[in-house]
Parts: C-alpha cells; sequence; structure tokens
C-alpha cells in the first residue's frame, strides 16, 4: 500500500481498538505516517525506538519497598515488595493524558531489538500493562517494523522475528514507497524545488538499492534537501567536491552524480504562480514557456500554483471567477494526458478549487473534451 492507503488503514485499524503493524523499509516514512496521524487526530505522540532499548529498560529497574501489614493473629508485621521504575516514555504518556489529551504511542523497531526487549514490548503492546505499570484506555498503539527475509524480503536486516501466536495479535499493513505522494508531501514540507524535481524525472531513485554502497531512501532526500539549500547559500566557501561527497553518503556515487549533473544543467526556475496571475492577461512568455517545457517541470508547476491558489481561497473564500478562469487558460496549454490527470488531482486533493470549477462550464466541458481525446 502507498502512504495514504496505509495511513487510511491504520486509522481504520485502531478504531477497533486493534494493534496495526506497519511493515516497510528503513527510511520509507513510517514516523512521518505516525506524526501525521496524531496531528491529524489531535493525539500526543510518543514514540519508542525497540532498536535503542536494552533488556529490563522498559520495564523499569526494581526496587524494594517495605510496607506494613496484619498477620492472621492480628499482630502487624514488615513486608518486602518489588516496585519498578517508570520508563520515561511511559512518564510521558502520563503526563499527556494528565493534560486531557489522546496519546498514540508509536513502538517502531520491534524485530529489530534483542529478544528480551521484544518480549517487554509485547507485555506492553498486547496486554497493555508491564511490571505494574498499566496503559490508559485513551492510549492507542501503533507499532512498526522493517521486512524479514522470513516474508521473502529482499533486505538484509538485522532482525528477530516474532513466533506465530505473537504474529496473529497484529493487523499487518505492508507500507511501500509511492513518489506522486511523496511528491505532494515534498511540496507541502519545504523540501527543496531541484530535489522536488530531480525525483519527478528519476522516480526510480526515490527508493533504490545501490549494491555495495548507501542505499537510497524518501529519508535520504530530506537529508540531501538540507545539504543543498545549505550548498546553495554558500556556494563560495563550500567546494562542488566537499557537497558531492556529502550527497554519496546519502544516496550513494551513481545517484549523487546525476543529482549534481541535474543541478548544474537546469537552473531556469519554474512556472509560478505569479506568472500565471500577476498580469491582466496570461502572458506570452508564459504560453512560450509550457511550450518548451517537459511534462515533469509542468506537473509541478501546476502542483505549486494549485497549493498556493487552494490556501489563498481557504483564507478569502470571496477570490474571483477570473483566478479559476485564469488557470483553466493555463492547463488549456497543457498536453492532453497531463491535463486530465491534473484535473483529477484537484478533485482529489483541492476541496476549494474544485467545488468552485465545478460550477464552471468551462472547466467541465474541458474535462469531458480531454477525457474523450484520450480515450480516443
Amino acid at each position: 500500500m502507498n502512504f495514504i492507503d496505509t495511513l487510511k488503514s491504520v486509522d481504520l485499524v485502531l478504531s477497533t481498538n486493534e494493534v496495526p503493524l506497519v511493515v516497510g523499509e528503513s527510511g520509507i516514512g513510517k514516523t512521518a505516517l505516525a506524526k501525521k496521524l496524531a496531528k491529524e487526530n489531535n493525539w500526543s505522540l510518543v514514540v519508542i525506538d525497540g532498536n535503542l532499548l536494552k533488556e529490563g529498560e522498559i520495564g523499569g529497574l526494581p526496587t524494594i519497598e517495605s510496607y506494613t501489614t496484619t498477620n492472621s493473629n492480628g499482630e502487624k508485621i514488615e513486608k518486602k515488595i518489588t516496585v519498578y521504575a517508570v520508563h520515561n516514555k511511559l512518564r510521558e504518556i502520563d503526563e499527556e493524558i494528565a493534560k486531557g489529551k489522546s496519546v498514540l504511542l508509536f513502538i517502531d523497531e520491534i524485530n529489530r531489538c534483542e529478544h528480551t526487549v521484544q518480549q517487554e514490548l509485547m507485555n506492553l503492546i498486547l496486554n497493555r500493562e508491564i511490571n505494574g505499570y498499566k496503559l490508559h484506555d485513551d492510549v492507542k498503539i501503533l507499532a512498526a517494523m522493517n521486512p524479514s527475509s522470513k516474508y521473502g524480503s529482499d533486505f538484509d536486516y538485522q532482525v528477530v522475528d516474532m513466533d506465530a501466536a505473537q504474529e496473529n495479535r497484529f493487523v499487518w499493513l505492508n507500507m511501500e514507497p509511492d513518489y506522486n505522494q511523496w511528491l505532494n508531501w515534498a511540496m507541502d514540507s519545504g523540501i527543496e524545488q531541484k530535489v522536488i524535481e530531480f525525483i519527478s524525472t528519476f522516480p526510480e531513485y526515490l527508493h533504490r538499492i545501490n549494491e555495495d554502497d548507501v542505499r537510497a531512501t524518501p529519508r535520504s532526500y530530506e537529508r540531501v534537501s538540507k545539504s543543498y539549500k545549505v550548498y546553495k547559500e554558500q556556494k563560495d566557501s563550500i567546494p562542488r567536491n566537499v557537497f558531492l561527497n556529502v550527497i554519496k553518503g546519502n544516496v550513494g556515487k551513481v545517484i549523487a552524480e546525476e543529482f549534481i549533473s541535474f543541478v548544474e544543467s537546469d537552473c531556469s526556475p519554474l512556472i509560478s504562480y505569479e506568472d500565471v496571475f500577476s498580469c491582466e492577461t496570461l502572458s506570452s512568455s508564459v504560453i512560450e514557456k509550457v511550450k518548451s517545457e517537459s511534462h515533469t517541470r509542468l506537473y509541478l508547476s501546476a502542483m505549486n500554483i494549485l497549493k498556493t491558489l487552494e490556501s489563498n481561497l481557504k483564507n478569502d473564500d470571496n477570490i474571483s471567477e477570473n483566478n479559476i478562469n485564469r488557470f483553466i487558460e493555463f492547463l488549456k496549454l497543457y498536453p492532453v494526458d497531463l491535463m486530465v490527470g491534473i484535473m483529477k488531482d484537484i478533485k482529489s486533493n483541492y476541496i476549494n478549487i474544485y467545488s468552485k470549477a465545478i460550477e464552471n462550464e468551462e472547466f467541465v466541458e474541458l474535462y469531458f473534451e480531454s477525457y474523450s481525446m484520450i480515450r480516443g
């Protein structure tokens, strides 16, 4: 499943009070999914990384306390009891609950920890208690792990497999990378434009196993974006080969060299919102630029413009019909297959624009005419 489908599936499973287990490669976006889910539901997010825990840590270290009780003869006697300290992550849950918040407990890397740690986490996940500590009813649990060769994965992760009984206690959800959804996420998350364009041009590089080299994952390109931003701002003081080495360390030698070449060979900016809407009419320079642009760059231009237009409509519902008409005029310049794809995106992802566009006769006619042309 892609990111959105996995997100919706997790939400459904949690609503039944079961525990979803998201299975996906390292860096694919499992933590981002947990963050988005918590944000959308206004839950506090607490993350436990199983890979970083040591034996006995999550259960707390034992201490001995004394208490007084009465025996069968009515005599007071002192007894000893073992009490376990509460791990700081469990205390963090209690603090959020005390504020009246619901909590999403995200337990990651559940199969990349020691077997004893895994058993402790299983107790917390499946029985909702550990060493006397009990999870509040307002705590929902989401678990995640990397694929195992036991289930046919080609990746060689060092994992500790669960037994069949434990496996059967989860709802398994397999998450896979989807470059279109990553592009939408990247545009909303401030990823550098050149990085977005690069993945649009080479979608196969988003998640790539490089033999005898660093793997490229969606997470890798977050780091590439940060490095590229610094490099742009300090280009005079950072040598090209230094920047190249940093990119190699994130995505491997082959992709790094491709990225550097891509950045250096294509410096013209995308068609922007201002280019389309700032003049009284659509300028001839924009019309000519559309004709010379690649499908990839045209798609990114449209997505950037739509995001700005959607935001403007949220803040001002009285934006004139002229804005919709101008965008339709701009969209008409696109290749027909790309135009239909963007119109479908508008219906799925841009509610405010679509509510106005569907009332626009020209938009409706354009869609059906374009769709008919594709169908032949």
